[in-house]
């Protein structure tokens, strides 16, 4: 039984999902930026030595969808193969004589 799936979809949720949530941060940041009582000098500090971690947990998660799109498209590609037999060995059983090709 084959299952109807779009993986574009999923994909794109998941990436939809990724941007809103690095852009909820983004805006978290800037937000909490300009209420702080620190000076703009310190708030570049700030940013400076913390820039690193927010790299790191962005390619962190770019990492994790990528591997979950790969366990995915690798689930769905061999159930394909178990549902769909191989043409060789599903017609290697198959043998016409000449008059069998002469007569198609």
């Amino acid at each position: 039984m084959l299952t109807k799936y779009n993986g574009g979809e999923i994909m794109s949720k998941s990436i939809s999902t990724l941007i809103t949530a690095m852009a909820a941060f983004s805006a978290g940041v800037i937000t909490g930026l300009l209420v702080t009582p620190r000076s703009g000098e310190e708030n570049r500090k700030w940013i400076s030595e913390h820039s690193g971690e927010a790299k790191n947990w962005v390619g962190e998660k770019g990492e994790k969808l990528l591997e979950e799109g790969e366990k995915r498209i690798s689930k769905i590609s061999q159930g394909i193969k178990e549902t769909i037999p191989d043409l060789y060995k599903a017609t290697e059983s198959i043998h016409f004589d000449e008059e069998d090709l002469e007569s198609a």
